[in-house]
């Protein structure tokens, strides 16, 4: 499981879903919730988690042709090759990600360590944990009751 911390930028949210934006350093990402967990506030430090197969690899010039929005870029720092999947790492502003891919897609694409790649994560598949210290717990567990008094 890949995972990053980052801070609340925006949440947008209308009848159906929520749009959280998030940054870690001078990237940001777009998360789409069904609806906004009720712990979350703009300005929170998060923790984002995601499985190594929802990350997709491109590689080459794709900003534009592509309908995922959150295109993190790297270079190819190693990688494990089975006869069906691969594990690809990639050495990225947010830390060491990992995806799973095809064989295939990996010969297809004729990846190798060093090589500059872009890795897609899809708006749906990130996770979000709330970051917790002594202080925060405290402060978060004050949100969530007050949440199901005011329920």
């Amino acid at each position: 499981m890949n995972a990053f911390t980052a801070r609340v930028e925006s949440i947008k949210s209308d009848e159906f879903f929520s749009c959280i934006t998030i940054r870690v350093n001078e990237t940001s990402f777009k998360l789409i919730k069904t609806e906004t967990p009720k712990w979350l506030r703009i300005g929170d430090e998060v923790q984002c988690r995601i499985q190594e197969a929802a990350i997709a690899i491109c590689k080459g010039a794709k900003e534009g042709s592509v309908s995922i929005e959150n295109h993190l870029n790297g270079e190819l720092h190693h990688f494990r090759k089975g006869v069906v999947l691969s594990e690809v790492s990639v050495d990225t502003p947010c830390g060491m990600m990992n995806s799973l891919i095809t064989t295939d897609a990996l010969e297809r694409m004729e990846l190798c360590d060093g090589c500059e790649v872009t890795l897609l994560l899809k708006a749906v598949d990130i996770k979000l944990i709330p970051v917790l210290d002594s202080t925060s717990y405290e402060k978060c567990k004050d949100k969530l009751y007050q949440v199901k008094q005011g329920e």
